[in-house]
């Protein structure tokens, strides 16, 4: 889930990076052919920059001190010992909700789809004007891919001829690709209104582009004009509607603007290199090298001595534990197996231990002892803590330390006695990587 998160927040600051280019410098040109094929650049580099490797990896040295923090569980007990409960962390509500959006697009866009395939299965085949079309009121005055939907009652209107060679030149430019790849680029970033702005513009640039064909073809403008007003504006499908954006396409073909030339497509270069930049430095900001831990409540993970290979934070593959995500399966694994202890629930004590560990190029689960963390901060002993505890309110009573070290000992025994993950990875290598994992322990 953090990769994932990682990767969106890229994707999206990318994606800006490129749209407000657009709208600097390609929102007065009408050269649409240059504008179609920046937009379409735009989204493939967006996906793209963030699977780039950084501009400065973070090595093993720098991130040897840091750790990765898991979202927690939370031990219930009734006075008598009792067991633990397991709730979704928020960040995995927020996961549940995105993938729930993309999936409600899917089937929604499936269903366009399906919608279209049965139109094109039931509607009847005619030639027009030497045209293959299909009669279709519900996909009137529109194309899809091969495809030319046009209303068989209109068909004696004057402006036909409009529709069709609209229509025709959608057909012959493979509109339908843009079309099919923005719909399906907005779903990846469906919480940011720029991809929604990106899909609008091209939507309207790919109708200004066939606008623009057919004024250059010899179409009389007033009279084209008159047929885009004179068509009635269908269901917003993914198909090439002609009636869509009536009001921008009549304002752009009556603005003056100068025809650009192609070489406004060199920009994508420096755009490139500052999206890489500002996509570093948010791997950097995120990265452990930028992280911090609270001293009363986190303790900073080392390896054993006897390992070796430095500690990494964040890697190209992340370690997996049970064959699922760490952060939803380790978490299951605590919550079903650990036990408030018994001493400790029957006096009362509550509270919150943060636990460090390692999960090593083997797949072990090592916890630290102190003198190792020592030796490697260069601290005294009384500097470094392994396993640390915080009351569950703020200003709340400190129990016993003998009750503190029961819930320690019992966090220690669970996570020490955690069956293989599989390793992280690291440029095609396995590396240790550093976590750190609270428990609540609480009284009903």
């Amino acid at each position: 889930m953090n990769n994932l998160l990682l990767y969106l927040v890229e994707l999206n600051m990318a994606m800006v990076i490129f749209y407000v280019a657009y709208k600097l410098i390609f929102d007065r040109d009408k050269n649409f052919i240059t504008r179609r094929v920046y937009l379409f650049a735009a989204m493939i580099l967006s996906i793209l920059i963030p699977l780039i490797p950084q501009l400065n990896p973070v090595t093993a040295m720098q991130v040897g001190l840091l750790t990765i923090h898991l979202e927690g569980v939370t031990v219930t007990g009734s006075g008598s010992g009792n067991f633990s409960s397991f709730s979704l962390p928020w960040a995995q509500w927020l996961g549940i909700l995105y993938l729930g959006v993309i999936l409600i697009g899917v089937l929604r866009l499936m269903v366009q789809l399906v919608s279209i395939f049965l139109v094109i299965h039931k509607s009847e085949k005619q030639m027009l004007r030497g045209i293959p079309i299909l009669s279709s009121r519900r996909l009137h005055a529109s194309s899809f891919f091969g495809f030319i939907f046009i209303d068989s009652d209109g068909s004696d209107d004057e402006s036909v001829g409009h529709i069709l060679d609209h229509e025709n030149i959608h057909k012959k430019e493979w509109h339908s690709i843009d079309r099919i790849f923005v719909e399906l680029f907005v779903l990846i970033s469906w919480f940011n209104p720029v991809a929604w702005m990106l899909r609008r513009s091209v939507i309207e640039n790919l109708e200004y582009l066939a606008d623009s064909v057919m004024v250059r073809n010899g179409t009389d403008p007033v009279k084209y004009q008159l047929s885009i007003l004179n068509q009635y504006i269908g269901s917003a499908f993914i198909t090439n509607q002609f009636s869509s954006q009536i009001k921008n396409r009549i304002n752009m073909l009556n603005r003056d603007y100068k025809l650009g030339s192609g070489w406004k497509l060199a920009i994508l270069f420096p755009l490139i290199f500052i999206a890489l930049i500002i996509v570093s430095c948010t791997e950097t900001d995120n990265s452990p090298a930028a992280a911090s831990m609270p001293e009363d409540e986190t303790a900073i993970a080392t390896l054993s001595p006897e390992l070796e290979g430095g500690l990494f934070y964040v890697v190209e593959e992340m370690p997996t534990f049970n064959g699922g995500d760490a952060a939803v399966e380790f978490r299951k694994y605590i919550a079903q197996n650990i036990r408030y202890p018994k001493e400790a629930a029957e006096n009362g004590v509550t509270g919150k231990i943060f636990i460090h560990f390692v999960v090593t190029k083997e797949g072990k689960v090592v916890v630290p002892d102190e003198e190792t963390m020592a030796r490697m901060e260069g601290k005294s002993l009384d500097e470094v803590v392994v396993v640390a505890y915080r009351s569950l309110k703020e200003g709340g009573e400190i129990p016993e330390d003998q009750y503190i070290q029961m819930l320690k000992d019992e966090v220690v025994r669970l996570v020490s006695s955690s069956p293989d993950w599989k390793p992280g990875k690291q440029d095609g290598k396995a590396v240790n990587v550093s976590y750190t994992f609270p428990v609540n322990f609480v009284l009903q």
